[in-house]
């Protein structure tokens, strides 16, 4: 790993490492620990990463990148049993009530800004995961551009981010106050 990155991150523990790293480089949320393995090991990978702070779209293709999944450990996918766990019944169910929200709330969506910060945070977690083949995420991904799905809850983050109802289930590790979308905390 290059110096620079090396030496903020040097004494911390896992999880703070991704969280300062991700700061470091301009992520919202964590950077998902292959993207940090693999810094660690490929400088050149590193040197990107830092070429691109603060540019949000090109970070989100570095750290989801196809390739980074050589440095996926078994731990890293433990969230996925969550959604892979859920009953089709149970994800039906969730998915109608996050519509009847949004429906009480008059089809609210959040503005482009906060929509780009939640989706680069979904980008950096961890959970954030292909979907499982099950007949409710191809009805539901007819049409997404991004279909992966949060492990936690079993949404499509790129269409849970837009509707200005929904929460992110999962805390911020560096600020438990906050979510991974740097939103206050909803039980």
């Amino acid at each position: 790993m290059l110096t620079e990155l090396e030496e903020k991150l040097d004494g911390l523990e896992w999880e703070q490492a991704r969280v300062a790293a991700a700061e470091y480089v301009g992520l919202p949320g964590p950077l998902p620990a292959p993207a940090l393995r693999r810094a660690m090991v490929e400088d050149r990978y590193c040197l990107v990463l830092l070429a691109f702070r603060g540019n949000l779209p090109r970070l989100k293709e570095l750290v989801t990148h196809p390739d980074n999944r050589a440095y996926e450990l078994p731990e890293d996918s433990a969230p996925a049993a969550t959604t892979a766990n859920r009953s089709t019944a149970g994800l039906v169910i969730e998915a109608g009530k996050a519509l009847n929200r949004w429906a009480g709330a008059g089809f609210r969506t959040v503005d482009q800004e906060t929509y780009e910060r939640r989706t680069a945070a979904c980008a950096g977690c961890p959970e954030l995961i292909e979907p499982p083949v099950r007949w409710v995420y191809k009805v539901a991904l007819a049409t997404a551009g991004d279909d992966r799905v949060c492990g936690a809850c079993g949404c499509v983050a790129s269409r849970k981010a837009r509707l200005a109802t929904e929460r992110c289930p999962r805390r911020d590790p560096a600020r438990p106050e906050l979510s991974r979308w740097d939103e206050p905390f909803a039980d």
